[in-house]
């Protein structure tokens, strides 16, 4: 298990490194392991690691491809990574690492929203693309993996779990069916 957060304020303005921060911690307990934050501007991401597959720093999220314009976070586990990571080196693309986060970063850089078809597993993942200012989510089919979200007018904001989004007081606190 571990535990994904993230902030994109639609205003342009930038996020608040001590509430992403606020939110990361509040999910400690699904990653004791490692902790990491990435900030961009209007848009943070959080993680929270329980180390299964690379247990290296390699596996540290959030997690970068090479040229810096792409940036995951993961819960999960892919069950064909090394399948797909066989396909995409025979694109020629190399690998840092032994984690099936890598993989999924670098199959999305390929094959954009299309990778999920590609993959056999139980996930919940975010991926900030900065070329096009914009962020996907996706969750594996049945939805084995948590994946909560909130948005207004000036922010949209996701976790692993509801009590990290609440962190920030703004949020109303109503379910919108």
């Amino acid at each position: 298990m571990c535990g994904i957060t993230g902030i994109c304020n639609i205003n342009k303005k930038s996020v608040d490194s001590f509430l992403i921060q606020k939110m990361t911690d509040s999910i400690e307990h699904r990653g004791p392991d490692d902790a990491g934050i990435f900030l961009d501007g209007n848009v943070a991401l959080g993680h929270r690691r329980l180390s299964i597959l690379d247990l290296s720093p390699l596996g540290h999220q959030p997690m970068a491809n090479k040229e810096k314009t792409l940036c995951i976070v993961f819960n999960g586990e892919i069950y064909n990574f090394k399948e797909l990571k066989k396909s995409l080196e025979s694109l020629g693309y190399q690998f840092n690492s032994h984690t099936d986060t890598e993989v999924i970063l670098y199959a999305y850089q390929e094959w954009q929203e299309h990778c999920v078809q590609k993959m056999n597993g139980m996930f919940a993942f975010a991926i900030f693309d900065k070329k096009n200012q914009q962020i996907f989510l996706a969750r594996d089919r049945m939805g084995e993996k948590p994946l909560y979200y909130y948005q207004d007018y000036d922010k949209f904001i996701f976790a692993s779990e509801i009590k990290a989004i609440l962190q920030d007081a703004s949020v109303t606190r109503q379910i919108d069916p």
